[in-house]
């Protein structure tokens, strides 16, 4: 058993994919700055038309403002790259809509390690509208299988990920511009040895969020399933991958919750 031992904050960038989300980025950019001071925070704009570039910067974030909406695949890439540029150690992502908060984000920071991707996991909050949730649970089983180990919640964006899961962005050129993106780097970076694990958090909605989702569960599910076929018939649908995925899932949560 080895104890993994938490980030410093000196090597962590939070970004923040943003898309007309002037009503709520600067709540999520101070709130940012109370829970993590040292930590640079990066407002990747995807094309908005109202005022979340101007909120944004006023708020103390950096911005790399999009001409056009590209899609929240696109802006993480983006921000990652940067991130990379920079020297970060472990780069960190939450939803500009408040749906997601920044007061969490030290739990799974002490899950952190160089080969752990962590997701704050909403799977086992009430609150989740329930086509959400039977659309999350669809991601989660073939994510799981391609993955060959199970994964909880793959459509939080709620994550910190180690700098060794952005190693080949390139790949993902071109494709992988919407939600896609963040089911399909953690299948890539599971093949090459990256876990990913759970940290619990809450499951905001309702009132919390002040626009509808971009998410679209059907189509956005569709392309998902799509693209998590292509890579299991590759390896003729690893029936290997889906027993390990079956296995129970790795919760963990808090500090003294890190060894494995």
């Amino acid at each position: 058993m080895t104890h993994a031992t938490a980030p410093d904050t000196a090597g962590l960038i939070v970004i923040i994919p943003a898309f007309q989300e002037a009503a709520t980025i600067a709540e999520v950019v101070a709130r940012l700055g109370v829970t993590l001071p040292a930590a640079p925070v990066l407002v990747v704009d995807d094309g908005s038309t109202d005022d979340t570039v101007a909120i944004a910067r006023a708020s103390g974030a950096g911005v790399l403002r999009g001409e056009t909406n590209q899609g929240k695949g696109a802006a993480l890439q983006r921000g990652m790259r940067h991130a990379l540029k920079t020297g970060a150690a472990y780069v960190a992502t939450l939803d500009g809509d408040g749906q997601h908060r920044p007061e969490d984000l030290p739990r799974l920071l002490a899950l952190a390690a160089p080969d752990r991707i962590v997701i704050g996991s909403r799977r086992g909050a009430a609150g989740q509208p329930a086509a959400r949730r039977r659309a999350n649970r669809v991601a989660d089983f073939w994510i799981s299988w391609a993955a060959r180990h199970p994964v909880s919640d793959s459509q939080s964006g709620f994550r910190i990920y180690p700098v060794a899961a952005l190693a080949d962005l390139s790949r993902y050129d071109g494709r992988a511009r919407r939600f896609s993106f963040e089911s399909e780097i953690l299948i890539d970076a599971a093949r090459r040895g990256i876990t990913t694990i759970a940290a619990e958090i809450p499951a905001l909605y309702g009132t919390t969020l002040r626009r509808p989702s971009h998410f679209r569960p059907v189509a956005d599910i569709a392309r998902i399933v799509i693209m998590v076929a292509g890579k299991l018939l590759v390896r003729g649908m690893d029936p290997v991958g889906l027993f390990r995925s079956l296995a129970p899932a790795r919760r963990k949560e808090g500090p003294d919750a890190s060894s494995s």
